[in-house]
């Protein structure tokens, strides 16, 4: 009978005699050493693993997959440095030497440059098994060698002349690396110098980032350089970033653009559109479900509303087997002590409508350098009237979708929110203090490249769009760049009849774009009164200049002129 014992404050799964951990703990153990590291180790008597950090994942599993009536099988791989090879037997070309499968039992077995392997218990061994007296044993190795010693890795050639064609391929760098088209699945496909199409493992023509770019002039989406565009230091070197500037952060350099920059994929699919790739639906309450063995699309497998959600019957006719279901929203945690953080400065926005007490508005968080002008970067910008609907819950919502659709197209085409960390967009009527908002970033520790927003409420999740109010709405770079290379998707299938908060929740829900919560950066409430509460960031709706003054006011510790705490006819709460 297995048994649970705690060691090295992890629980290990110890079975009977000869029994290794399963392949579940293992790949926990491997996670956790690999998390944070470029480089980890397992040391172990007379067997010394160097495991880099950017491992491809475990060879594939001989398996069957239900995928429109055609039987998928797919046989185990040789398995990588580092990897457990007991099923497969036999190790991928790398290292110096070439790898060998060495065997520790016949459930697990391991790829690694060691030329021999001593019998035994292994230093550092933790895991075995308890014998019937109770008496707990450490695993021992059989060290059995498994198959071939493979062949030394391709990136161990030097000259291009010596770079061997028949198992490896010169990659744009000059490096000798192992030919992409001998890995049969996504999982195997090395993400060092080639990407995953869809059906097969094809060396990457793009530059990931760090890399030369200078003669690809393109950047690479699938190995991590998505939203990038490749820019000219000089004639010897060109690289994959955001954005350059001669000017300031890149003095010395050209800053010439070679190519277009890259566009970030959907990671998920629309709904009625193909998901035979993907497995993922970005729509709320759509499915990927096969029709037959050659169609395979998102369709609508739940009614959701705010109160319940109904299931809805496969079409009339389709098969039905689900491949994956949709893209919920899911909470970013905190970035680890002295893990790198994503920075706070800002570009930030506002519409207002022309003719109206909007301007006015706008012109009294200039005058007090706050709201959007105590921004990195600000854009004022013009809007129009929109109508107004409800939500089911009852609760009336502006339909001003169309509107910043709009507003959005002109801060893509002003380009400047390229340039920071973070892009907020506030009401006229929105008493707004970045400097607030920057410390709530900090006590966030928001992870570097996150694509992200912010939900900015405590209040009841289904009364305020799942705690995302639009009076300010705050995105990291990354969630923005998604946004705008995807937008003709989220706007196709999810129509204008949200409003614009319930657009952007969900557009950036179906994009994959995570969340963090800052419940306390914004007080909704009519008084000027209550921008005296420190720890918020933004208070609203504040809809007559004297009042959004007075909490200006408040806020920074001036005077404030009773008479003027809430605008005529703003309700008493």
């Amino acid at each position: 009978m297995p048994v649970l014992k705690h060691l090295d404050d992890e629980v290990a799964l110890l079975a009977p005699a000869g029994s290794a951990p399963s392949r579940t703990a293992r790949s926990r153990r491997l996670r956790a050493l690999l998390a944070g590291a470029s480089v980890a180790a397992l040391a172990v008597a007379g067997l010394v693993l160097a495991i880099p950090a950017a491992l491809p994942r475990a060879p594939a599993r001989a398996s069957t997959a239900d995928s429109g009536g055609l039987a998928l099988v797919e046989t185990a791989q040789c398995a990588g440095e580092g990897q457990d090879c007991h099923s497969a037997g036999c190790c991928l070309d790398g290292g110096d030497a070439g790898l060998q499968c060495w065997e520790k039992n016949k459930y697990y077995a391991v790829c690694a440059r060691n030329q021999t392997c001593a019998k035994g218990v292994h230093f550092g061994e933790t895991h075995g098994y308890y014998d019937q007296y109770g008496k707990f044993h450490l695993d021992e190795w059989s060290c059995e060698k498994l198959g071939e010693r493979s062949r030394p890795g391709c990136e161990t050639y030097g000259a291009k002349e010596d770079c061997p064609m028949d198992h490896c391929e010169r990659f744009s760098s000059g490096k000798c690396m192992a030919k992409c088209g001998q890995f049969s699945s996504r999982e195997s496909c090395p993400g060092t110098h080639c990407v995953w199409d869809g059906s097969t493992c094809a060396m990457d023509t793009c530059s990931a980032l760090g890399e030369d770019c200078g003669s690809t002039k393109c950047c690479s989406a699938g190995r991590g350089a998505g939203g990038t565009q490749c820019f000219r230091k000089n004639e010897f070197w060109a690289t994959c970033m955001n954005f350059c500037d001669a000017n300031s952060t890149q003095a010395n350099w050209s800053c010439e653009a070679l190519g277009n920059r890259t566009a970030f994929p959907a990671p998920c699919s629309w709904a009625g559109k193909d998901c035979a790739q993907t497995h993922c639906c970005a729509n709320q309450g759509f499915s990927c479900l096969v029709k037959d063995s050659t169609w395979s699309a998102c369709v609508q497998t739940t009614k959701h509303s705010t109160w319940m959600d109904t299931p809805v019957a496969p079409p009339k006719g389709w098969k039905g087997t689900k491949l994956g279901g949709w893209n919920q929203e899911w909470l970013v945690s905190a970035a680890a002590p002295g893990a790198p953080l994503l920075g706070v400065s800002m570009f930030c926005f506002m519409a207002v409508l022309p003719d109206s007490v909007e301007v006015e508005l706008a012109k009294v968080a200039e005058r007090n350098r706050q709201g959007i002008y105590a921004c990195n970067e600000s854009l004022l910008l013009n809007s129009w009237k929109s109508s107004a609907a409800g939500w089911d819950t009852g609760e009336a919502t502006l339909v001003n979708t169309a509107v910043f659709f709009k507003v959005w197209d002109q801060v893509k085409q002003d380009g400047r929110y390229i340039k920071y960390d973070w892009t907020v967009k506030a009401d006229a009527d929105c008493a707004f203090l970045p400097d607030r908002l920057r410390s709530h970033i900090w006590g966030l520790r928001v992870p570097a490249g996150a694509a992200l927003y912010l939900k900015n409420t405590n209040a009841d999740a289904s009364l305020s769009n799942g705690q995302f109010l639009g009076a300010i709405e705050v995105f990291t770079n990354k969630a923005v760049q998604l946004y705008f290379d995807n937008e003709a998707g989220c706007k196709e299938s999810m129509g204008e009849n949200s409003g614009e908060d319930g657009f952007f929740k969900g557009c950036m829900d179906g994009l994959g774009v995570g969340f963090m919560h800052d419940g306390e950066m914004l007080k909704p409430d009519y008084a000027a009164s209550y921008c005296r509460t420190a720890g918020r960031a933004a208070f609203h709706p504040l809809k007559d200049p004297a009042v959004l003054q007075n909490c200006y006011n408040a806020a920074l510790g001036k005077p404030i002129d009773w008479s003027h705490n809430t605008a005529p006819g703003a309700p008493i709460r």
